[in-house]
């Protein structure tokens, strides 16, 4: 059985246990399992009592970029839906569910599949960063905070915070705004770090190791790489320099079909005709093995020779890891900002139209962008599936 496979079963059967053990304190519903606690409760309350005038600017802060985000979000939305249907050449779907994958498992199109680790530990990250905001900026305002809890829809997981709803709804617009628009201001604040992070990695990581050629496993029998003996590490290709893989494939997008390279390795200069690729014929293929790149140490590492494959595995999962975190706070924390109730955009959009408008049409024109919203939503997520299954 695969590795990954293994833990995700391992994983989903020690959660299926913590639910049964914790069964009495556990609310079951129409396939949501809801957990509250008390816990941290008077963390919050000391924190946002001790620090309120500083909570309430970033609560300010919050709503002109919680409204520039949605705008910009829903603009995208618009011009997705758009081109969808007007121009589908020009058409790139804005939004996808994102679900976690496990290898050797195919998901639909309109479902972005995270490998499941990355997808686990950038959830609770999204949700650590997004209700303690409002619990915090909610404290600030002197509102009660009931409890906090997880949740898991069948197996998506999710976060609350109940604030004491009657005192929410006597608040003056702007202090409700503040709150509503905090959670996803957490979730950017994040993307910015773990942005900051991916930066500062990649520049660590070349400071201690480089890209000095490709190697392969072996050449392949009966073509141009096999006959002409090819062997080493691949620096040049037609006297372009190769560092990297990328390097490689970006000289192999202007070579054709029975094109004669002058390959240079550390082994010497071989010339090596390209032949039709069997994966695309249209392609060619000059006969190696599994390419990759060669990492060495340098810096205060040189000396250490070859970066071993375990390594390379190390940094590549961790800067994969920080990347999902950086999209998904991203992706989350603008979605949660549509005007669809009852995300927080939709009550950001529900308390401003009442601010404006004290009339009874209030609540019906709320529930009528929400569902115009919505429709866009659904357009962009299962729109390009059903347009290619009508065609």
């Amino acid at each position: 059985m695969d590795l990954e496979v293994l833990s995700v079963l391992i994983f989903l059967g020690i959660l299926s246990f913590l639910i049964y053990w914790d069964r009495k304190n556990i609310e079951f519903k129409f396939g949501l399992i809801r957990r509250r606690t008390k816990m941290g409760k008077k963390a919050i309350y000391k924190f946002g009592d001790k620090h309120r005038k500083k909570l309430k600017i970033i609560g300010n802060i919050a709503i002109i970029v919680g409204i520039i985000a949605s705008a910009s979000g829903l603009f995208l939305l618009i011009r997705s839906s758009y081109n969808l249907f007007l121009k589908p050449e020009e058409a790139m779907p804005e939004i996808k569910l994102v679900f976690p994958s496990v290898s050797g498992i195919e998901l639909p199109g309109f479902i972005l599949g995270v490998p499941f680790w990355y997808w686990i530990i950038a959830v609770f990250v999204v949700m650590f960063a997004h209700e303690p905001m409002h619990a915090l900026v909610a404290r600030a305002e002197r509102i009660k905070i009931k409890s906090f809890g997880l949740l898991l829809l069948f197996v998506l997981p999710g976060a609350f915070v109940d604030p004491d709803e009657r005192q929410v709804k006597k608040l003056s617009t702007v202090k409700k705004l503040r709150i509503f628009a905090a959670g996803s201001f957490g979730n950017l604040i994040v993307a910015g770090i773990f942005f900051l992070l991916i930066l500062s990695y990649n520049f660590l990581i070349d400071s201690f190791i480089s890209a000095e050629g490709v190697v392969f496993e072996k050449t392949i029998e009966n073509t141009g790489a096999s006959d002409a003996g090819l062997k080493g590490t691949i620096i040049k290709i037609n006297d372009k320099e190769v560092k990297s893989i990328a390097d490689f494939l970006n000289i192999m997008k202007d070579v054709k079909v029975g094109d004669v390279l002058k390959i240079e390795t550390t082994q010497g200069i071989f010339h090596v005709k390209t032949i039709p690729n069997p994966e695309n014929p249209e392609k060619p293929f000059i006969g190696i093995n599994k390419p990759s790149t060669l990492f060495v140490y340098k810096g205060i590492f040189e000396g250490l020779g070859v970066v071993p494959e375990s390594t390379l595995h190390i940094i590549s999962w961790f800067l994969g890891l920080f990347g999902w975190v950086f999209v998904l706070n991203i992706g989350i924390g603008v979605f949660n900002l549509f005007p669809i109730k009852p995300l927080d955009g939709g009550l950001m959009l529900e308390a401003i139209v009442k601010h404006f408008y004290k009339g009874k049409g209030a609540k019906y024109l709320v529930n009528c962008l929400s569902l115009l919203t919505l429709s866009l939503v659904l357009i962009n997520l299962f729109g390009p599936s059903f347009l290619a299954w009508v065609r």
